[in-house]
């Protein structure tokens, strides 16, 4: 099993199958691929025109979140166990949003690092990312230990995200719960 495999099947543990509630903002789901994302899928050839959000299978659900997640942050190019926590991000916050979070996490973490946080993740995030993660190791702490940080601090920014999510729409809070079981979940699942 290769690591996207490894990983798709921990988002896909989280997104579970079909959905339809009536506030969540993603509307009609199945196994987390939202209408609008397979409308796009369509257009852009991912999978077959007649998949509709009823009948997805699990194999197209795949195929979206690797060319339009998985790949949209460099999941390839990211240590492990970043590669799950930024794809998680991406699948439940949108590409761009999961990049701010860990472009937001470097600027903390490597203090001369001054990332415009646009959400891009090009050569000077994934080169904050290889600095940071390949910063000397503390004296007394355990080899990985800035790795294991950086996770940390991303998935603390997505509570914070959460958190900002509910103050400006409180109709949201009935999924606070949820996703701060996500997170914390997840952290167990990458090994944090």
């Amino acid at each position: 099993m290769n690591r996207f495999d490894e990983c798709v099947n921990v988002v896909i543990g989280f997104e579970g199958g079909y959905v339809n509630d009536k506030d969540d903002k993603g509307g009609e789901t199945n196994y987390g691929i939202t209408a609008s994302t397979l409308e796009s899928a369509k257009a852009k050839g991912w999978v077959p025109s007649n998949i509709t959000i009823k009948n997805i299978k699990l194999d197209h659900a795949k195929t979206i979140y690797k060319k339009g997640y998985w790949d949209a942050v460099q999941a390839d190019s990211l240590p492990h166990p970043l590669d799950l926590i930024l794809f998680d991000s991406a699948v439940n916050h949108g590409p761009n949003a999961a990049v701010k979070l860990l472009q937001k996490s470097l600027n903390v973490l490597l203090p001369y690092t001054e990332l415009v946080v646009d959400g891009i993740i090009g050569p000077l995030t994934l080169r904050a990312v290889n600095d940071y993660v390949g910063l000397g190791i503390t004296p007394g702490l355990h080899p990985g230990s800035n790795i294991r940080y950086l996770c940390i601090d991303v998935l603390l920014n997505r509570v914070e995200l959460y958190s900002s999510i509910v103050n400006n729409n409180r109709s949201q809070e009935k999924f606070l719960r949820g996703w701060l079981n996500r997170v914390f979940k997840l952290k167990q699942q990458a090994g944090l």
